[in-house]
């Protein structure tokens, strides 16, 4: 987004905004910082909900975010706001490194909290590697394969460049295939969806890239489904999961695929430059190391591991980030990834009910939790996107997204656990205004 007039994401750190005074911010959110709450972190305990959490509970959660009031943040599917307890860890360990840089890799206590990392996604810990962002995890699996000239590639066309260009090197460098998939927006069920990925299949494919949440118009696609598929056709099944890490409960066993990655900085709420990739143990034999590092020696000799962290030493890493990460799992883990998982799907749902009813406004999300989850796109009267977002800022409070990808002129809005009722139907009203009166928006 290059509008001068939108708001940057330094602006949704509301403690350093109350340090700082209004007049270090534009005038436009200046009597949102009146209104700055200022709630000290709360230690993790104090965050287990109650056996019927209300709405009182997740003003205790939102309560934990620097996050300006009288701002409605719809956008964590791009970046989300770090929790306080999140942030104070990353700040911890980047002190402690200044003070005493004779252990700043950390390695060993980064290794022990591997198993947090692994249970958070029903994994193996050996078969778990940190990374900086879902992209490197695609790349480790998408470059790391022996392709052959003539191998293909089945994906998508709503798939993100983070999961396309490793294939595009792929081709270039080797010969690899890719050959496009058109689903519908939205499908018409899991059957559907499988049927076509399966008919596309031809006799030298190879592999199955797919989102698990498509970025554009917020599918969740049937991946068990689909890994199943790929067993009986003896594929691989890559996963670009880079929204629901945070946002749906994990299993890699139950899903069936040979890899996923995700990001720690969307749904997770870690911060930037974090992600995990998982690669299944029987696979992990045939991907090579994306950068020529992680030996340790034998009998004199360089030898590869033979677990995940084959993949991690890639050169220096930003440690305390990687701390955020796991601190970011503690933190839902207290709240309950089931329940965050429900929180998720009744704003959702309150939404996408919401814009159905809204006449000229198009929704190209499925309104059914089997094939959608925490993102909604959606389109009002072929205005313009940009129009629409700016004037639900403007009017409403509410940042939500533009969506350009393909031919497409929609917005996407996230509903996370620290957005309230209130704030969906703040937008579900801007919509309805600008359904009405769309010349106002031009």
């Amino acid at each position: 987004m290059n509008n001068p007039s939108l708001p940057s994401r330094r602006r949704f750190l509301g403690a350093a905004a109350t340090a700082l005074g209004a007049s270090a911010f534009p005038a436009g959110l200046r009597p949102a910082l009146a209104g700055q709450r200022s709630a000290p972190p709360l230690p993790l305990a104090d965050l287990a909900p109650p056996a019927d959490p209300g709405e009182d509970y997740w003003w205790k959660v939102r309560s934990q975010f620097n996050i300006v009031d009288g701002m409605a943040f719809m956008n964590n599917g791009t970046l989300g706001p770090t929790p306080r307890v999140v942030a104070d860890e990353e700040a911890r360990i980047y002190a402690e490194i200044q003070a005493d840089p004779t252990n700043g890799y950390r390695r060993d206590e980064l290794h022990e909290r591997r198993k947090i990392v692994a249970d958070f996604i029903g994994a193996e810990p050996d078969e778990v590697t940190y990374t900086r962002s879902t992209t490197e995890g695609m790349n480790i699996f998408g470059l790391g394969l022996d392709w052959r000239e003539g191998d293909e590639v089945l994906m998508c066309t709503h798939e993100h460049n983070g999961g396309i260009e490793p294939y595009i090197h792929a081709r270039e460098r080797h010969g690899v295939q890719i050959r496009w998939v058109d689903v519908p927006v939205p499908p018409e069920s899991v059957d559907q969806i499988v049927s076509i990925y399966e008919d596309a299949i031809g006799p030298r494919t190879r592999a199955i890239m797919v989102s698990h949440l498509t970025y554009v118009t917020g599918l969740r696609m049937p991946i068990r489904a689909l890994g199943e598929l790929c067993a009986r056709r003896d594929l691989y099944l890559t996963v670009d999961g880079a929204h629901p890490l945070g946002m749906i409960p994990l299993d890699m066993g139950d899903l069936q695929c040979h890899h996923y990655a995700g990001a720690g900085q969307k749904w997770l709420m870690a911060g930037t430059g974090t992600g995990v990739s998982w690669i299944r143990r029987d696979t992990m034999g045939e991907v090579w190391p994306l950068i020529g590092a992680g030996t340790y020696r034998v009998d004199g000799e360089r030898r590869f591991r033979e677990d995940s962290r084959k993949y991690e030493n890639t050169g220096q890493r930003h440690v305390p980030s990687q701390f955020a990460l796991v601190k970011s799992m503690e933190f839902q883990n207290v709240i309950g990834r089931e329940l965050i998982a429900s929180r998720v799907r009744s704003l959702s749902d309150r939404l996408r009910e919401g814009l159905s009813e809204i006449p000229g406004v198009k929704l190209w999300t499925s309104m059914g939790d089997e094939l959608a989850a925490g993102l909604t796109l959606f389109s009002v009267r072929d205005l313009p996107m940009e129009n629409i977002q700016q004037a639900i800022l403007d009017e409403d409070r509410v940042f939500i997204r533009t969506m350009s990808t393909g031919n497409l002129n929609a917005v996407r809005a996230s509903t996370h656990i620290y957005n309230m009722p209130h704030e969906v139907d703040a937008l579900l009203a801007g919509v309805r205004r600008i359904a009405a009166n769309p010349a106002a928006a031009m």
